[in-house]
């Protein structure tokens, strides 16, 4: 709180007075001349996130959405109020930094204590900490949106930020702030879209390389002894007869696979990406970092006893768990190089999907207490579950075979507000919509006895999970 103003309202509603409290903002900015931004946390009633972005965005601004059913929590944000972008080896780093600052010149008001409230950031960063394709995203994006809004059970929050200059009045930032109340409100009682999925057809698909070719040139690295796995993605561009619409594909795979992240991810001039991804990269409680291997999958059975065996095989096979202990291990060395120590490592399970199995392992290590959230996501980022082992040598032969960058593909997107709380997924299993066409991408992991055959199929059986949802058929085969 700065010397002088009233204390700000703990808790809001849409009836809130905000006025005296805006006025002696705006009177402190006048006097220090310093420009500040001023972020207010409103409880409403129900509210669906994915329904007020669809009500809401406006073509080609930055949008960001995320949603895991089985969790009950879903948080969206729209529009840049402030924005950085970054890029190098540092760039995490940086995207901190910047941050803080931008905190630090915050005016917080309303009830915050549900992460993800008052002031959020917002952040999409690249496989690639360079770009070298044109079209590509910047290397990293993070941003303080002009709203957002939250829900997780059944409390639901709307965020509003807006900056206040030594010309900003009164009147006119309680205007801003109404309409957008009022139009959140108002998304309640509205019909919604039609889904028209059905409207479109896809042509067929154009592959970025030769998957079987890429992934024998990676086995000879691995068996010359240079890197112990590599993970090659495939990349394939299918035509669209118009653009296809992303909120209404993020609903379907909500539907369908309700223990995965989906996500909504755009900024102004690359298109938009949309997945359901099974991969949490960093939780951060403010108290505990929360992490987790992923790494393995099978296909789920047609009956109770074939899952079963599927999924006792994949807990079994050689390749499998050699893959999964080459992720684990990797994490736990890159949460020490950080200083986290003392890792607490829970009991590897089976991650059960609608179309897919797959070994996961939690991770959990106590905050010291001066580690930022971007700290631990720049030593996590790209686990070996994305890129491969050891990172140094995997990263660029994965450039060299694939092609292409990846852009925000198996890169980083999430959130963390002003209390150091956040959560951040790895885009997968996704599409990138354009005006006329998109592109979907899977990835496996290639380690000392695979099968480029075998790793064709599971990249297959990835894929299957966004064309279900876009054409309606589940034969693969017939599609691609």
């Amino acid at each position: 709180m700065i010397k002088g103003l009233q204390p700000p309202p703990n808790s809001c509603n849409e009836n809130t007075d905000f006025r005296p409290f805006i006025t002696d903002v705006i009177q402190e900015v006048k006097q220090s001349g310093n420009p500040r931004y001023l972020s207010l946390t409103i409880e409403t009633g129900y509210s669906d996130p994915l329904a007020v972005l669809e009500e809401n965005h406006i073509e080609n601004e930055a949008v960001c959405y995320l949603e895991r059913p089985s969790q009950e929590f879903s948080i969206a944000c729209g529009e840049f109020l402030v924005q950085a972008e970054f890029e190098g080896e540092e760039r995490f780093e940086n995207a901190r930094d910047w941050s803080q600052e931008i905190l630090k010149q915050t005016m917080v008001t309303g009830d915050t204590t549900l992460p993800g409230s008052g002031p959020t950031l917002f952040l999409a960063a690249n496989f690639e900490s360079t770009t070298t394709c044109s079209g590509t995203p910047p290397p990293l994006q993070v941003f303080l949106p002009c709203w957002q809004i939250i829900r997780k059970g059944g409390s639901h929050y709307l965020i509003i930020n807006a900056r206040v200059t030594p010309s900003s009045s009164t009147s006119e930032l309680l205007s801003q702030f109404t309409a957008r109340i009022k139009k959140t409100k108002g998304m309640r009682a509205h019909a919604g879209h039609p889904n028209g999925l059905e409207k479109f057809s896809l042509g067929k698909p154009q592959e970025n390389f030769s998957y079987e070719d890429a992934v024998e040139k990676a086995l000879s690295h691995i068996e010359g002894g240079e890197l112990s796995k590599i993970v090659l993605a495939r990349q394939l561009t299918f035509q669209t007869n118009g653009t296809l619409p992303p909120y209404s594909l993020a609903h379907l795979l909500r539907e369908k696979f309700p223990d995965c992240f989906t996500f909504c991810l755009s900024t102004p001039n690359a298109g938009m990406m949309v997945g359901a991804t099974p991969e949490t990269l960093l939780r951060s409680s403010g108290q505990y970092l929360e992490t987790e291997a992923v790494a393995g999958s099978a296909p789920r059975g047609p009956s109770a006893g074939k899952d079963a065996h599927w999924g006792k095989t994949l807990l079994a096979r050689k390749k499998e768990v050699h893959e999964h202990r080459v992720v684990i291990d990797s994490i736990l060395r890159r949460l020490q190089s950080i200083g986290l120590q003392d890792c607490t490592k829970g009991k590897s399970r089976l991650l059960r999907l609608a179309n897919l199995q797959h070994i996961r392992t939690p991770l959990r290590v106590k905050s010291d207490g001066k580690t930022h959230p971007l700290d631990a996501v720049a030593a996590l980022h790209p686990t070996p579950a994305m890129g491969g082992s050891p990172r140094d040598e995997a990263l660029p032969l994965v450039r060299k075979l694939e092609n292409a960058d990846r852009g925000w593909y198996s890169g980083v997107t999430g959130w963390f507000d002003h209390r150091g709380r956040g959560e951040f997924v790895v885009p997968i299993r996704c599409g990138k919509i354009t005006p006329s066409e998109i592109t979907l991408y899977a990835g496996a992991g290639v380690v000392a006895g695979s099968s480029p055959q075998q790793e064709k199929i599971e990249t297959d059986w990835k894929l299957q999970a966004m064309l279900d949802v876009i054409t309606g058929k589940s034969d693969f085969s017939g599609t691609v």
